[in-house]
């Protein structure tokens, strides 16, 4: 080898770009990876990192109990 090997840097809109790429129908990681010179498991590692930066805190889900009321049960009396 020669040289000194570096890491490259990139922006997260260039990784988001990579992302989009990967997240096509029919794209293969492995392909997408090979293209822009990174290994398959940094797309895995960004998908991960976005995923939680990009969630929304404000949604969440509460549990629910469906309970009859007495009066639906008064007004379905048999005939």
């Amino acid at each position: 080898m020669t040289g000194v090997e570096r890491r490259r840097e990139r922006s997260d809109d260039e990784n988001l770009s990579i992302l989009e790429e990967a997240a096509v129908v029919g794209a293969k990681v492995a392909d997408v990876a090979r293209r822009h010179d990174i290994k398959p498991q940094q797309i895995y590692t960004w998908r991960k990192k976005f995923a939680a930066e990009l969630a929304d805190p404000a949604v969440s889900f509460l549990p629910v109990a469906l309970i009859a009321s007495e009066t639906s049960s008064e007004t379905e009396r048999p005939g």
